[in-house]
């Protein structure tokens, strides 16, 4: 008579265990993988946003999107006219800086996340309103896009603010190999003295660096990206232009090392990497900066 004979519990356990195994040694590696892929899809949308502003810029003489000089102010001898008036720069915050972008179709709304945004407070905008572009009523984009990083935000990607020489020199096609323009938010001005409680709080190690050291994608204005685990990369400085004979200073690109005491006024030109949420003064050099 025949008997079927199934495993018994050694044979089970056994199998159980050399899965256990092989799991245990595929998993290390699958994340990694995981993260690869992630800092890949972040280097591709980083890259795609910038190159939408070179294309933006052949058309506006060599200007990156620049909003109050699209929504202007309203011209002393013809009123609002589209295309005519003076530079609004106030307009020139980060949210209206992507919104124009997102409503001339240069990139959708979902490009502006990060894949690895650990905040809660940045979402993308799934409700954004193609509507209320009419310029002959002067309104160009969806003033409910917003960049207020502990409220709500639309944006996870730092760039250098659209104010003072920065602005004037940088924020345009200029190729500039050493000078950065658009990547992944960092610590509070930069900090990264050693043991410091800031850095070690900040929510921006979790991008991609895990906790204990930042790690980010970063492009510079010739279009090309760098993976950085550093705020001051060796070869990227600055030129002091208050001592005599000038001299070159490492450049932080999370710190507005040249402009005034005050981390709030944007006039230096310097590398400054960070989000705006608002901008005050006649001048437009006064700035509501966000980081975590």
């Amino acid at each position: 008579m025949n008997r079927k004979r199934g495993f018994t519990l050694i044979e089970l356990l056994t199998v159980m265990a050399i899965i256990a195994l092989l799991i245990g040694l595929l998993l290390p590696a699958l994340a990694q993988a995981r993260k690869k892929a992630q800092l890949s899809k972040d280097q591709a949308q980083i890259k795609q946003i910038h190159t939408s502003w070179i294309t933006f810029a052949r058309e506006f003489d060599g200007a990156f999107p620049t909003p109050g000089l699209i929504d202007r102010l309203p011209d002393p001898d013809l009123g609002e006219i589209p295309g005519r008036g003076p530079e609004d720069i106030l307009a020139n915050d980060s949210a209206n800086m992507y919104s124009v972008c997102i409503m001339q179709n240069y990139f959708a709304p979902q490009l502006c996340l990060g894949p690895t945004e650990p905040s809660g407070f940045v979402i993308v905008m799934d409700n954004y309103d193609w509507s209320k572009y009419v310029p002959m009523s002067d309104e160009y984009w969806d003033d409910n896009f917003q960049t207020e990083l502990q409220v709500v935000s639309h944006a996870s990607y730092a760039h250098t603010p659209i104010a003072g020489e920065r602005k004037l020199k940088e924020w345009r096609d200029s190729l500039t190999s050493k000078f950065a323009v658009l990547g992944n938010r960092a610590v509070e001005d930069g900090e990264q003295t050693p043991g410091s409680p800031l850095y070690e709080a900040s929510i921006t190690l979790e991008i991609h660096g895990g906790r204990k050291q930042w790690m980010g994608n970063i492009a510079y204005n010739d279009n090309h990206l760098e993976i950085h685990q550093t705020f001051t990369p060796e070869g990227i400085f600055y030129l002091d232009l208050t001592v005599d004979p000038l001299e070159s200073v490492p450049d932080n690109l999370f710190n507005n090392q040249t402009g005034t005491p005050s981390q709030e006024i944007g006039d230096g030109y310097d590398i400054w990497l960070t989000l705006v949420s608002e901008i005050t003064g006649t001048d437009g050099l006064g700035l509501t900066v966000e980081w975590d």
